[in-house]
């Protein structure tokens, strides 16, 4: 459905192995919403190589832009055919709560997936795509798909949040790419 309105000129998505580390590692830099040229393009450019990728988000680092701009793309049903964009302008998370455990992986780690530990819930401060400031409260994987979001805004990747491999082993977690 979305599929057939990407113009296919997607920008590449910065690798942690192969790319700039540093570009991912780095806090990046707040938007003056009124003053920012070309912001239009960029959530465009977000958008179209986050569908394209087939991810739930990315972050203008992840394309080599030290933005603090990130764009969500939440499937509305399980067969990922329509999607809930969100534009997430200088967000601060500002509560959190509860805990979750999940498989999580980021398109800057091709192939890579890992558990870790998120809050079940989270309460975002951002600006829109429109420069309206907004507060949202999420929870599962909306809650996920912001914290990953925000912590690449921060110079953070997930693996930060990974847990260690004796703890999955005493958790008994499995992978869902396992045999």
């Amino acid at each position: 459905f979305i599929n057939k309105f990407i113009s296919y000129f997607t920008v590449d998505i910065v690798e942690y192995k192969t790319d700039d580390k540093k570009m991912l590692t780095t806090p990046t830099k707040p938007i003056i919403f009124d003053e920012e040229k070309g912001l239009n393009k960029l959530i465009k450019d977000l958008t179209e190589s986050c569908i394209e990728a087939k991810g739930l988000g990315l972050a203008a680092n992840q394309i080599g832009i030290s933005k603090r701009i990130a764009v969500l793309m939440i499937p509305k049903d399980e067969h990922f055919l329509d999607f809930e964009r969100t534009v997430l302008i200088n967000p601060e998370i500002t509560s959190h709560e509860g805990e979750m455990i999940e498989e999580e992986g980021c398109l800057s780690f091709p192939g890579l997936y890992k558990f870790t530990r998120r809050f079940k819930k989270v309460t975002v401060r951002y600006i829109d795509e429109k420069g309206i400031p907004m507060e949202i409260t999420a929870e599962g994987l909306m809650s996920k798909a912001i914290q990953h979001e925000v912590d690449h805004l921060d110079g953070k990747v997930f693996l930060d949040y990974a847990l260690s491999d004796e703890e999955v082993e005493k958790l008994g977690l499995k992978s869902a790419n396992e045999d």
